[in-house]
């Protein structure tokens, strides 16, 4: 989503920006959100203000008494409020990606600011759906807590509707918003924003927030400099397999859960995705029954006549996207309000449109309780806020991937002597990611003359507003407390630029220490809303001080790459460096996960939810190609290359042992139209040396004529266990798992045939035969007997 909106009005563009949320603290109002709604006559005595009542006999009776023309006025994301039934405003934008993107607040003398968790590119490493499930709860609990707490000015954050997840998927790893996803693959992502919306909205009788899934879809393009596509007027062109099997499921398993979703700013196969009445009435609300609202992404409709040329002013833009059933505009108010007046004024929306439309709104808000009493606590509203501390390390913790570890330096000695070098040593704000609330207590930002970062200039925030974050703990920091030596840092090079050097000073120190950790990686200068990458390498003088480094103490250099998007090393990095570690964007806790994981006192256990690939790979696919099957292919599911590291890859400090369940002697599973579902058991044991966990994924590898090179169809992680334990992991399959796109049907079929199953843990493996029969189950003990005369699984080995 946009944060600077935009319309063109004439022949010049005109740019609105929104006023960033305030990193001062805001004071306790006395009131929450709409608490004087149903509280005056005559509202009051009407039946849409008595709780007591069935939610649709109160949403048809407030919402036949106001007129068409105000429901047109509620529909942007700055509603108009209705004075004659003492309505406020509402403002429907509010973000809770990875936590609250709020501001600190006080009550009495107690300040309390929103806790910030890894962003979702590291929390995928977690593989753990009963973890994103806590984190979206506890996201829910504080932005009510907050909502509870702040002065309610009508500004972005105000409301209670969080955008939120973003799970489009890391299809390139130049997006610049990679970040912001949990990962390439359609089934994680799937899992991810189940677990999250469901902790999310809550589970009580009201919702406890709005979740929303986004951008729908295929949306994960920006643009950069000097190219002439952008995500405002990018036409994704996707053949029907790829957007069946790739694109649309991770939407499909989020909007069974979700109230809300936001439509893109770019076009699919020439339809702008807002004005695209077959993705949006025939797939999402027709095929999949989503009753909730849409949204348009910020300044959308307007790139529907601006940027794409599919209408040819705001009144026609109007009009295709209320009657496509978008039912919000995220905008100036030039296309909604203003020109679907302009429409439905012309017959070119019918007002049943109109009030069905508004009708989806208003359920929405009744659920959320905004016409009902409000009974709320300030002082335990005050401790909620910023009370999951513990969670934010523990999914930092998980999100860590061990990806190559030599010559036993990891865990490290704490009586070693280490250099800390690296444009990372120091950072703070930039663990946070984007899109995170204010980190550091209530006392009003200083206004003093800086600089802004690239990604204040772009989303129009005030100076300094993404430099508070002085309370967030460095890596050198967290790293210093866990040796009983000094430690010694050296900066060695900035994240991006060539004017500041310190590499030969980095050599020195890297020579005369036990241990060196390297620090490198991006932030929101290099991957951004609003900015893609041109390469995957490490920007600026990283690459030559990694190597100037390893010249010196290849074996003992630890490199920690911090980032959200993939990024590629080149084969002497990967030939010389002793260890590798990816520690993403990790939030508040994201130092204390690193020293804690690096020194021995958690086991790592997360793997790579996106492929790290090779330099040649950035040759062979450019970003605008949507395809997944087409030159060396796109992600774990179809790229025929050899990556750096492959999605799942992740190492531990112990060996694992893996086989398959007591009742699973057999060589061969059967999975049929008769038989649709079966239960498979994996044993799971830690050979030690140190307790642990461990993350089981288990892959469907289908023959090759479809171009798939393996799909994930599910994953399990154990409890923590000591060596020698062990503990049987279920994994559920089902037929419909394994249905792929069929062209000759024009819908998704089972493959019939035999296949393999793969499970994955560490750098251990097991296969087992997987067969699949559209008919009754007659097949196997044939398939069984002749398989090895035939020598037909050979090539599975």
């Amino acid at each position: 989503m946009m944060s600077s909106l935009y319309n063109n009005i004439g022949t010049g563009r005109i740019l609105f920006c929104f006023v960033w949320l305030s990193t001062q603290a805001v004071f306790i109002s006395g009131d929450p959100l709409w608490s004087d709604v149903c509280t005056q006559e005559p509202a009051k005595s009407m039946p849409f203000c008595d709780p007591s009542l069935e939610l649709e006999d109160r949403v048809t009776d407030y919402t036949k008494r106001i007129p068409t023309e105000n429901q047109i006025l509620m529909m942007s994301n700055l509603a108009s409020g209705f004075q004659p039934l003492h309505i406020p405003p509402y403002q429907w934008w509010s973000e809770g990606l990875h936590g609250p993107l709020e501001p600190c607040v006080q009550y009495q003398d107690k300040c309390a600011c929103p806790t910030s968790f890894p962003c979702p590119s590291a929390l995928g490493a977690a593989f753990n759906t009963t973890l994103y499930h806590q984190i979206g709860a506890a996201i829910g609990k504080e932005g009510r807590a907050i909502a509870n707490l702040r002065k309610h000015n009508n500004g972005i954050g105000d409301g209670i509707t969080y955008w939120s997840p973003t799970i489009n998927l890391q299809r390139d790893p130049r997006w610049g918003r990679n970040q912001e996803v949990p990962g390439e693959d359609p089934h994680l992502t799937g899992q991810y924003s189940a677990a999250f919306v469901k902790g999310l909205q809550g589970t009580g009788t009201k919702l406890q927030m709005g979740a929303c899934c986004k951008h729908f879809i295929a949306n994960s393009l920006e643009g950069r400099p000097g190219v002439n596509f952008s995500r405002y007027n990018f036409d994704a062109r996707i053949d029907d397999a790829d957007l069946n099997d790739y694109y649309l499921p991770p939407f499909r398993d989020c909007v069974k859960e979700a109230i809300g979703v936001m439509c893109s700013y770019n076009a699919l196969n020439g339809v702008p995705t807002c004005a695209n009445e077959w993705l949006l009435k025939t797939k999402l609300r027709e095929e999949w029954n989503f009753t909730g609202y849409i949204v348009s992404d910020c300044g959308a409709l307007a790139c529907i006549y601006n940027d794409h040329h599919y209408a040819k002013d705001s009144i026609e833009a109007a009009a295709q996207s209320k009657n496509a059933s978008v039912d919000i505009n995220c905008g100036n108010g030039v296309v909604y309000p203003e020109g679907l007046l302009g429409a439905y004024g012309s017959n070119l929306v019918e007002e049943a449109t109109i009030r069905n439309s508004f009708t989806r709104m208003a359920r929405l808000q009744f659920q959320l309780g905004l016409f009902d009493p409000k009974d709320f606590d300030p002082n335990n509203d005050i401790a909620t806020v910023g009370s999951h501390s513990d969670l934010a390390l523990e999914a930092a913790l998980q999100s860590i991937v061990l990806l190559q570890s030599k010559n036993n330096l990891l865990p490290l000695n704490p009586n070693k002597n280490i250099a800390v070098i690296g444009p990372h040593i120091n950072a703070s704000g930039a663990l946070l990611s984007n899109y995170h609330g204010d980190a550091c207590g209530c006392s009003k930002v200083q206004q003093k003359r800086c600089k802004k970062t690239p990604t204040e200039e772009f989303l129009g925030m005030p100076c300094g507003s993404l430099q508070g974050a002085d309370c967030i703990e460095t890596p050198y920091q967290a790293l210093a407390k866990k040796s009983n030596l000094p430690v010694v840092g050296v900066k060695g090079c900035l994240v991006d630029g060539y004017d500041f050097n310190q590499i030969e000073d980095a050599t020195k120190v890297a020579k005369n220490s036990e241990a060196v950790i390297l620090l490198m990686g991006l932030d929101q200068s290099q991957e951004s809303e609003g900015l893609d990458r041109n390469q995957t390498f490490l920007p600026g003088l990283q690459q030559e001080l990694i190597q100037a480094v390893l010249n010196v103490a290849s074996d003992k250099t630890i490199l920690v790459l911090i980032h959200g998007g993939s990024v590629t090393l080149g084969q002497f990095v990967l030939d010389h460096a002793s260890a590798i570690v990816s520690a993403s964007y990790g939030g508040e806790a994201a130092s204390q996960a690193l020293a804690s994981v690096l020194y021995g006192e958690y086991n790592p256990t997360g793997k790579l939810a996106a492929t790290m690939y090779p330099p040649s790979f950035m040759n062979e696919m450019q970003i605008q190609e949507m395809g997944l099957r087409v030159g060396v292919g796109r992600t774990h599911l179809y790229y025929k290359g050899k990556p750096e590291f492959p999605f799942g890859h992740g190492l531990s400090y112990s060996a694992w042992g893996l086989e398959w369940g007591d009742n699973e002697a057999r060589s061969s599973l059967e999975l049929s139209d008769s038989d649709p579902m079966l239960r498979t058991t994996i044993r799971v044991k830690n050979n030690g040396p140190k307790r642990g966990r461990q993350t089981v994924l288990m892959f469907w590898r289908p023959h090759s004529s479809l171009g798939i090179q393996q799909k994930l169809i599910g994953f399990q992680g154990t409890q923590d266990l000591k060596v020698g334990e062990e503990e049987v992991l279920e994994f559920a399959l089902d037929i419909n798992d394994f249905k792929v796109w069929d062209d000759g049907k024009k819908g998704m079929d089972t493959l019939a045939g035999t296949h393999l199953l793969e499970v994955r843990a560490s750098n251990t493996e097991l296969k087992k035969t997987l067969y699949l029969n559209k008919g009754p189950s007659t097949f196997l003990q044939f398939a069984e007997a002749v398989a090895p005369v035939l020598g037909y699984f050979q090539a599975f080995r």
